[in-house]
């Protein structure tokens, strides 16, 4: 496999940044806070600056969250970073060899060091018509057909249930089909995810669960998984500096599979804070700072009036740990492996994921009795 040639090719040391979501903002934000003094040229698809992903599923879709705000910083501040942002375009082609990349539109880019930020796209289905979740565009069209009567959604995750709950509270008949016993099974389990069933049925969605087939009913919001944008054929798997294994080539955010200090292993975490500080990471190693991502992800999803906080890497556990009443909020879930704490779901209970993400961060022992006992501190330097 060839490699990225050792040294920046001139004077003013090139970056191209594919992608324009969270970890690409991210990491022009560490190369510059890295100390990187050359050019830095962010390439996206879209025609907005990267923004607030999480808003499309619920505030921005109920029209409480406008465009304006979905920024996640002015324009101007691009400009003060030097980041020269190329909008509406697309990276069709990388030459590691030639250190170039061909965009859609014939241009060519030359580059010292190539940042991977493509993210993820949502698994598409034949089904014609059918709506999908991942970019503004997409969400402007989810809400034209939220003034209509009805909204059929295929796939209970997280994208799933937000539109759902989202639709729910501007009076819109839902119907939520997920093909395996519990939305949200995957993170959640079957006991945390057969609760939530409940909370949509209460307020008013059809759930049908354990049906695979796709429905004939419009509009379809098809939201069955996503996968990594991997079209330019390179590495997506990285260490914990966010290398891959062509030297010179970095990749970030939804679309990497980083090496976890804490996990001791490979995870691959699609969620927008994860991803934007994951980005942060490598674009300071790109600039030659190498300090591990050793962080415990965390996100967070809001249904009707529920706040559901996960601290964790979604990796496999045997065992549960309840904090609180279960079914009462607030309440945590902890995850464990072998004894060891591996996540925690937290239904509005924030400081307890708070501290759960520190314990998880500093590796720190801790019990089952412990994590149930309500009177015990979490504060990893408490316990």
């Amino acid at each position: 496999m060839p490699q990225v040639r050792r040294g920046f090719s001139g004077s003013t040391p090139k970056v191209l940044i594919v992608g324009g979501g969270p970890a690409a903002d991210g990491a022009a934000v560490g190369l510059r806070e890295g100390g990187f003094r050359g050019s830095i040229t962010m390439v996206s698809e879209e025609w907005w600056s990267p923004y607030e992903r999480p808003h499309l599923s619920k505030g921005f879709l109920t029209g409480q969250v406008p465009a304006e705000k979905l920024p996640l910083r002015p324009p101007a501040q691009y400009e003060l970073y030097g980041v020269e942002m190329k909008l509406g375009q697309q990276v069709a082609e990388v030459d590691i060899a030639r250190h170039s990349a061909r965009l859609r539109d014939g241009a060519t880019l030359e580059f010292d060091l190539l940042l991977l930020a493509t993210g993820r796209a949502p698994r598409r289905l034949e089904v014609p018509g059918a709506l999908y979740l991942r970019t503004r565009e997409e969400a402007e069209r989810i809400r034209r057909a939220l003034d209509g009567p009805s909204l059929h959604v295929l796939g209970a995750g997280f994208i799933g249930c937000e539109v759902a709950a989202s639709a729910r509270s501007l009076g819109v008949s839902v119907v939520l089909q997920e093909a395996l016993p519990a939305p949200m099974q995957r993170v959640l389990g079957p006991r945390l995810g057969g609760w939530l069933a409940g909370v949509h049925r209460e307020h008013g969605v059809d759930l049908r669960l354990g049906e695979a087939g796709v429905p004939a009913e419009r509009p379809l919001l098809v939201a069955a998984g996503t996968e990594p944008r991997d079209e330019l054929g390179l590495p997506l798997t990285v260490d914990e500096f966010g290398r891959t294994e062509i030297e010179g080539v970095f990749a970030a955010g939804d679309c990497a599979s980083y090496f976890s200090p804490i996990y001791g292993r490979h995870v691959r975490v699609e969620h927008f804070q994860t991803a934007g500080r994951h980005g942060t990471a490598v674009g300071k190693a790109m600039a030659g700072v190498l300090e591990p991502f050793a962080e415990a992800p965390w996100f967070w999803s809001d249904q009707y009036d529920l706040n559901l906080q996960y601290a964790g890497a979604g990796v496999e556990w045997d065992q549960e740990v309840v904090r609180g009443e279960f079914g009462e909020p607030p309440f945590s879930v902890f995850q464990l492996a072998g004894g060891e704490l591996v996540g925690a779901l937290g239904v509005n209970d924030a400081r307890t994921i708070s501290r759960t993400r520190r314990l998880l961060q500093a590796r720190a022992p801790v019990t089952a009795a412990q994590l149930e006992d309500r009177a015990f501190d979490l504060r990893p330097e408490r316990s």
